[in-house]
């Protein structure tokens, strides 16, 4: 092939595979979930990934993590193999709805609960105990609020408070693999 027809060849690809992951058909992992919703002055984008391990500051500087999550304030976060089985990494970010920066200093509350057939509560409500995080190395662009909870394949109904305005997503859940994979900032 000449050298002309390689680099179209290459920009067409390159072109196909941009225009598939901008129309959301290329996810990053088969149990990837990812909705967004405004309320308020806000726009919250809700995931469903699989769990992630979550580390110190200071366990991220000594040990050099480099993938994972650091704490930054909030709930105790939940450990991939915590006796619970946790499979999935539920969180939210939450962007000014004007100016599309990161909130880094919400009060976030979440809750999930399973659909059943007919889209009606299969049962009580789960609280998400929410840890505000970053993704190790990213900074506070990356800052978001959630943890790793325990859902079985299915439909559920999770509920998102940010500084007191409510929001809903109904999102359907994998059954994600042990496999740990860093989550796409």
């Amino acid at each position: 092939m000449c050298t002309s027809r390689k680099w179209f060849f290459i920009a067409a690809c390159v072109s196909a595979l941009l225009v598939a992951v901008i129309a959301g058909t290329v996810p990053a992992h088969a149990a990837d979930v990812m909705q967004t919703k405004t309320v308020g002055t806000y726009r919250v984008e809700l995931h469903v990934l699989p769990a992630e391990p979550f580390f110190s500051k200071q366990d991220v500087a000594d040990k050099h993590v480099k993938d994972g999550m650091e704490i930054e304030g909030g709930a105790a976060p939940v450990a991939p193999d915590a006796d619970s089985h946790s499979n999935h990494h539920l969180i939210v970010h939450v962007f000014d709805k004007k100016t599309g920066k990161v909130v880094s200093d919400a009060t976030v509350t979440m809750s999930f609960v399973a659909l059943d057939g007919k889209g009606s509560p299969a049962g009580t409500p789960s609280d998400v105990a929410v840890v505000v995080m970053q993704a190790i190395g990213k900074g506070p662009a990356s800052t978001h609020y959630g943890n790793n909870v325990t859902m079985p394949a299915g439909r559920y109904r999770v509920t998102v408070t940010v500084n007191g305005k409510q929001v809903v997503f109904i999102v359907s859940a994998s059954n994600a693999s042990g496999t740990m994979a860093p989550m796409k900032m």
